[in-house]
């Protein structure tokens, strides 16, 4: 099996990705996106801005979970629905959750 300390960096990697990732995309399609078009105020500087960081964030996303999945031996199905997830607003958090049952019992 894979060594502790291999998993322990990618799984913190992962989490803390996870938890950006989510938070980031809660805010736009919860707060941006009825700001933009529900309310009528249309595209700011600080909603262009928060689009752009999500853009850059989500490929750093995508490489923690690569990165985890190679740790773990994943299959390519179960790393691309852990990819999806951080597409979905809150669905990182429900993913991370599980990938925590997984990881946490192999940290011990």
């Amino acid at each position: 099996m894979t060594q502790t300390n291999d998993i322990t960096g990618a799984w913190k990697f992962y989490k803390a990705m996870a938890y950006i990732v989510g938070t980031a995309l809660a805010i736009l399609t919860f707060v941006a996106l009825p700001w933009e078009y529900l309310l009528g105020h249309g595209k700011s500087a600080l909603t262009i801005a928060a689009w752009t960081a999500h853009g850059w964030l989500f490929p750093i996303y995508l490489i923690a979970t690569f990165m985890l999945s190679l740790k773990l031996r994943w299959s390519l199905s179960k790393t691309a629905i852990i990819m999806v997830a951080g597409t979905i607003p809150l669905m990182s958090f429900v993913a991370e959750k599980r990938v925590a049952r997984e990881v946490e019992p192999l940290l011990k």
